[in-house]
């Protein structure tokens, strides 16, 4: 807490991020080396396990109303009883596994030199500069196939099968929307590099990204407020309508920072959208106009986070923080 009593947003993110990632590092790795044959567990694991903001399971866990201790959970199969994670903290992180495959895929195959043609992702070489490129394809596919097993474990774990239509539902929507997205994108791509018209820009700018970039972290909101027990239809809109204004607050705040950005802080190639003509904020208008609409998008959200129905103040307080964070970031 700071001195107003607001939760310390950066380290609750910190906290949070630690917490899955322990998840991930005992339950996820070695459940992978278990059942994949090695060739395509090493790059699924390596794209997996790269160092990430986790924002979309750690917004997942927090809508599940999951707030990690100082000390967390201890994730290890033979730990005390007194510290194993509960029946909701363990369905939300099979949950927030499951976002994270499905993320971790797109990230794989965009970078493929058919798609954004990218080497560096988190800092690191892309999983194709890695390993090969027929890995990198087949790893994103095993993860896409991988993170609706997850979903079940994730209702298994709960005791609440009856949840799997709803969780299964908000997932395949989701990755769905931003497959979609992706096809505008470099459909776009193509329109521009043979110096063919794009069809209503703007409206096409806003539409891949309510798909793309939006609709994932959506989706992780609403399958968090699914294991979070809000049950109300009405109630979850709320969570989904956040989630896609987070989204495209963050895209806006993606295309400013490779305008204004530098490869070593944001771990991918700054200034690439700029050069190769991509369909962006800045591109479309302006960086001043840019600025204004984060700004604007960003006090929507922060009225919209006080109506979440979330069971801890600190966890209010931590979703009307976000909308500044996500603005204001640096990488």
């Amino acid at each position: 807490m700071n001195s107003r009593g607001e939760p310390d947003l950066k380290q609750l993110l910190a906290r949070s991020a630690l917490f899955f990632n322990d998840f991930l590092s005992r339950r996820i790795v070695p459940d992978l080396h278990r059942r994949v044959v090695l060739p395509l567990a090493e790059p699924m694991i390596y794209s997996l396990d790269a160092p990430g903001k986790r924002l979309r399971p750690v917004l997942c866990l927090w809508a599940a109303g999951i707030q990690p201790g100082e000390s967390g959970r201890a994730f290890s199969e033979d730990a005390p009883a007194s510290e194993t994670p509960t029946k909701r903290e363990l369905a939300a992180c099979y949950a927030a596994a499951a976002v994270e495959a499905i993320h971790t895929y797109s990230l794989i195959h965009d970078d493929l030199p058919a798609m954004d043609d990218d080497d560096l992702r988190r800092g690191r070489p892309a999983c194709h500069r890695k390993f090969s490129e027929w890995a990198a394809i087949l790893a994103g596919d095993a993860l896409n196939t991988y993170a609706f097993e997850l979903v079940g474990m994730a209702a298994r774990s709960m005791e609440r099968t009856d949840l799997l239509p709803d969780l299964l539902t908000a997932l395949a929507e989701g990755a769905g929307r931003m497959v979609c997205g992706q096809a505008l994108d470099l459909d776009t791509e193509e329109l521009a590099a043979e110096q063919r018209d794009i069809p209503n820009p703007r409206e096409r700018l806003n539409e891949i990204h309510t798909k793309k970039t939006a609709a994932l972290i959506r989706a992780s909101l609403e399958l968090g407020a699914i294991l979070g027990g809000v049950e109300q239809p009405s109630e979850r809109a709320k969570f989904r309508e956040f989630g896609e204004g987070l989204g495209l607050l963050f895209q806006i705040a993606d295309d400013l920072l490779d305008v204004r950005g530098d490869s070593a802080a944001l771990g991918k190639t700054a200034g690439k959208d700029a050069a190769s003509g991509k369909l962006t904020y800045p591109a479309q208008y302006g960086v001043d106009e840019s600025e204004r609409q984060a700004r604007e998008l960003r006090s929507k959200l922060e009225t919209l986070a006080e109506r979440l129905s979330l069971p801890a103040p600190e966890l209010n307080l931590a979703f009307q923080g976000l909308p500044a964070y996500v603005a204001e970031r640096k990488s």
